[in-house]
C-alpha cells in the first residue's frame, strides 16, 4: 500500500501541572506495539462526504453505512492495540470520552480510500488534523490479507499515539472537563462559571464536590446516554457482520473495473488494438469486471437498505421505563438527549 498524508492543521498547547497524577511519556512517536500514554476513553464519530455518482437514495444510504463500517474498523484498531480505555462509536461527536476522533470519508472506490481525521481531546486540544490517502494493490485483496486498507488505520492510530506520547496527560483533569462540558450541554444552569476557556482550550475554574447531588444526577444521566450508545452499538455490530462480506466483494470488483478501464484508456480502443487477441481478451475482461461490479453493487445496496429499515427503531430501558426511539441514528440520538433533559427536569422538581 502507498499512504499519503496532507496536513490541514496542527495545534498544540500543552498544560503543565506538577501533580503526581500526570503521566509523562517520551517525546519520540511510539511504535505500534508500544504502550499508550494513558488509558483514555475514545469516542469515534463518522461522516460520509463521498461523491454520490448515481445520485440515488440507495447509494446515499450505502455511503452512510460505509462510514459506519470505517468507524468500526478504526475502533477495532484501537482495541487491538490495547492499553486504551473504552472505545465507542458515537452518532455525533461527544464530550463524554477523553478523546474524540472524527472521521470523514472523502473517497472510497476499492482502489483509493481517503479519510479526513480530526483527533481532539475533551479539553479542546487538537492532536491530529490530517487527510489520509491509501492506495490498495491487488495483493491487498488476497483472502489472507483481511482489510485492503489496513495500513491506513494503523497509521492513524500511530499518529495519535505519537502525539499523545509527547504530552503530559492527566486523566482525572480530563474527567472533570468532560463532566462540566456535559453539564453545560445538558443542564446549562448546573455549574455556572465552573468552566472557562483560555487560548481555545477548556480550563477548570472550580470543581463540584463529589457529594453534590447535581453531579450525581448528571453522572446518572451520562450513564443513561452511554446505555443508548451501547444499545446502538450492538445494532451496528450486527450490520457490520452482515454487510462485511458483500462490502469486501464490492471493493474488490470496483478496483478490478477501475484497473481495466485505466488499461483501456492507456491502450486506446482502435481497430489495430482490437486485432490483437490478447488485448481483445483484456477488453472482454473489462466487461466482465463491470458486470461483476454491478452484481455485487446491487446485492450490497439492497442489503444495506434492508438492514437500515430493520435498525430504524431502538428500545432503551432506563429510569425504570422503556423508551422507544425511531429515525436515523442522529435523530434517535437527539431524541434521547431531549428525553434525558426531561428526566432531569422531573427529578429536579421532586
Amino acid at each position: 500500500m502507498v499512504i499519503s498524508i496532507a496536513v490541514l492543521m496542527f495545534h498544540i498547547a500543552p498544560v503543565v501541572n506538577a501533580s503526581n497524577d500526570w503521566v509523562i511519556s517520551a517525546a519520540e512517536p511510539v511504535q505500534m506495539g508500544g504502550r499508550a500514554p494513558a488509558p483514555l476513553d475514545v469516542g469515534i464519530s463518522v461522516e460520509a462526504k463521498v461523491q454520490n455518482k448515481s445520485g440515488t437514495d440507495m447509494e446515499a444510504a450505502f455511503r452512510k453505512t460505509e462510514a459506519l463500517l470505517i468507524g468500526q474498523r478504526l475502533r477495532s484498531e484501537f482495541e487491538k492495540a490495547a492499553n486504551w480505555g473504552v472505545v465507542r462509536l458515537f452518532p455525533q461527536p461527544s464530550v463524554i470520552p477523553h478523546l474524540n476522533v472524527q472521521l470523514t470519508s472523502l473517497e472510497s472506490d476499492g482502489r483509493v480510500l481517503k479519510l479526513e481525521v480530526a483527533a481532539v481531546t475533551v479539553n479542546g486540544e487538537t492532536l491530529v488534523s490530517k487527510v489520509y490517502t491509501d492506495t490498495s494493490t491487488s495483493e491487498d485483496y488476497s483472502v489472507d490479507k483481511g482489510d485492503p486498507f489496513d495500513d491506513l488505520y494503523a497509521t492513524i492510530l500511530s499518529d495519535i499515539r505519537g502525539e499523545l506520547s509527547s504530552k503530559l496527560i492527566r486523566k482525572s483533569y480530563l474527567d472533570t472537563v468532560s463532566s462540566l462540558r456535559y453539564a453545560r450541554e445538558l443542564i446549562p444552569e448546573a455549574f455556572p462559571n465552573y468552566l472557562g476557556q483560555e487560548s481555545g482550550l477548556f480550563v477548570v475554574g472550580r470543581e463540584p464536590s463529589s457529594e453534590d447531588p447535581m453531579l450525581a444526577r448528571l453522572n446518572r444521566l451520562r450513564d443513561y446516554e452511554l446505555l443508548f450508545v451501547d444499545t446502538i452499538d450492538e445494532q451496528l455490530g450486527s450490520v457490520a457482520y452482515k454487510v462485511g462480506g458483500a462490502y469486501f466483494l464490492w471493493l474488490k470488483s470496483s478496483k478490478e473495473q477501475l484497473d481495466w478501464l485505466d488499461f483501456r484508456r492507456n491502450q486506446g480502443v482502435s481497430p489495430e488494438v482490437l486485432r490483437n487477441e490478447s488485448t481483445f481478451t483484456r477488453l472482454q475482461a473489462v466487461y466482465a469486471a463491470h458486470r461483476s461490479l454491478k452484481i455485487h453493487e446491487q446485492e450490497l445496496f439492497e442489503l444495506v437498505l434492508e438492514l437500515e429499515n430493520e435498525a430504524r427503531a431502538t428500545a432503551v430501558y432506563a429510569n425504570e421505563q422503556v423508551f422507544r426511539l425511531s429515525g436515523t441514528l442522529e435523530q434517535q440520538y437527539r431524541e434521547w438527549r431531549a428525553t434525558l433533559r426531561q428526566i432531569s427536569s422531573l427529578e429536579s422538581s421532586l
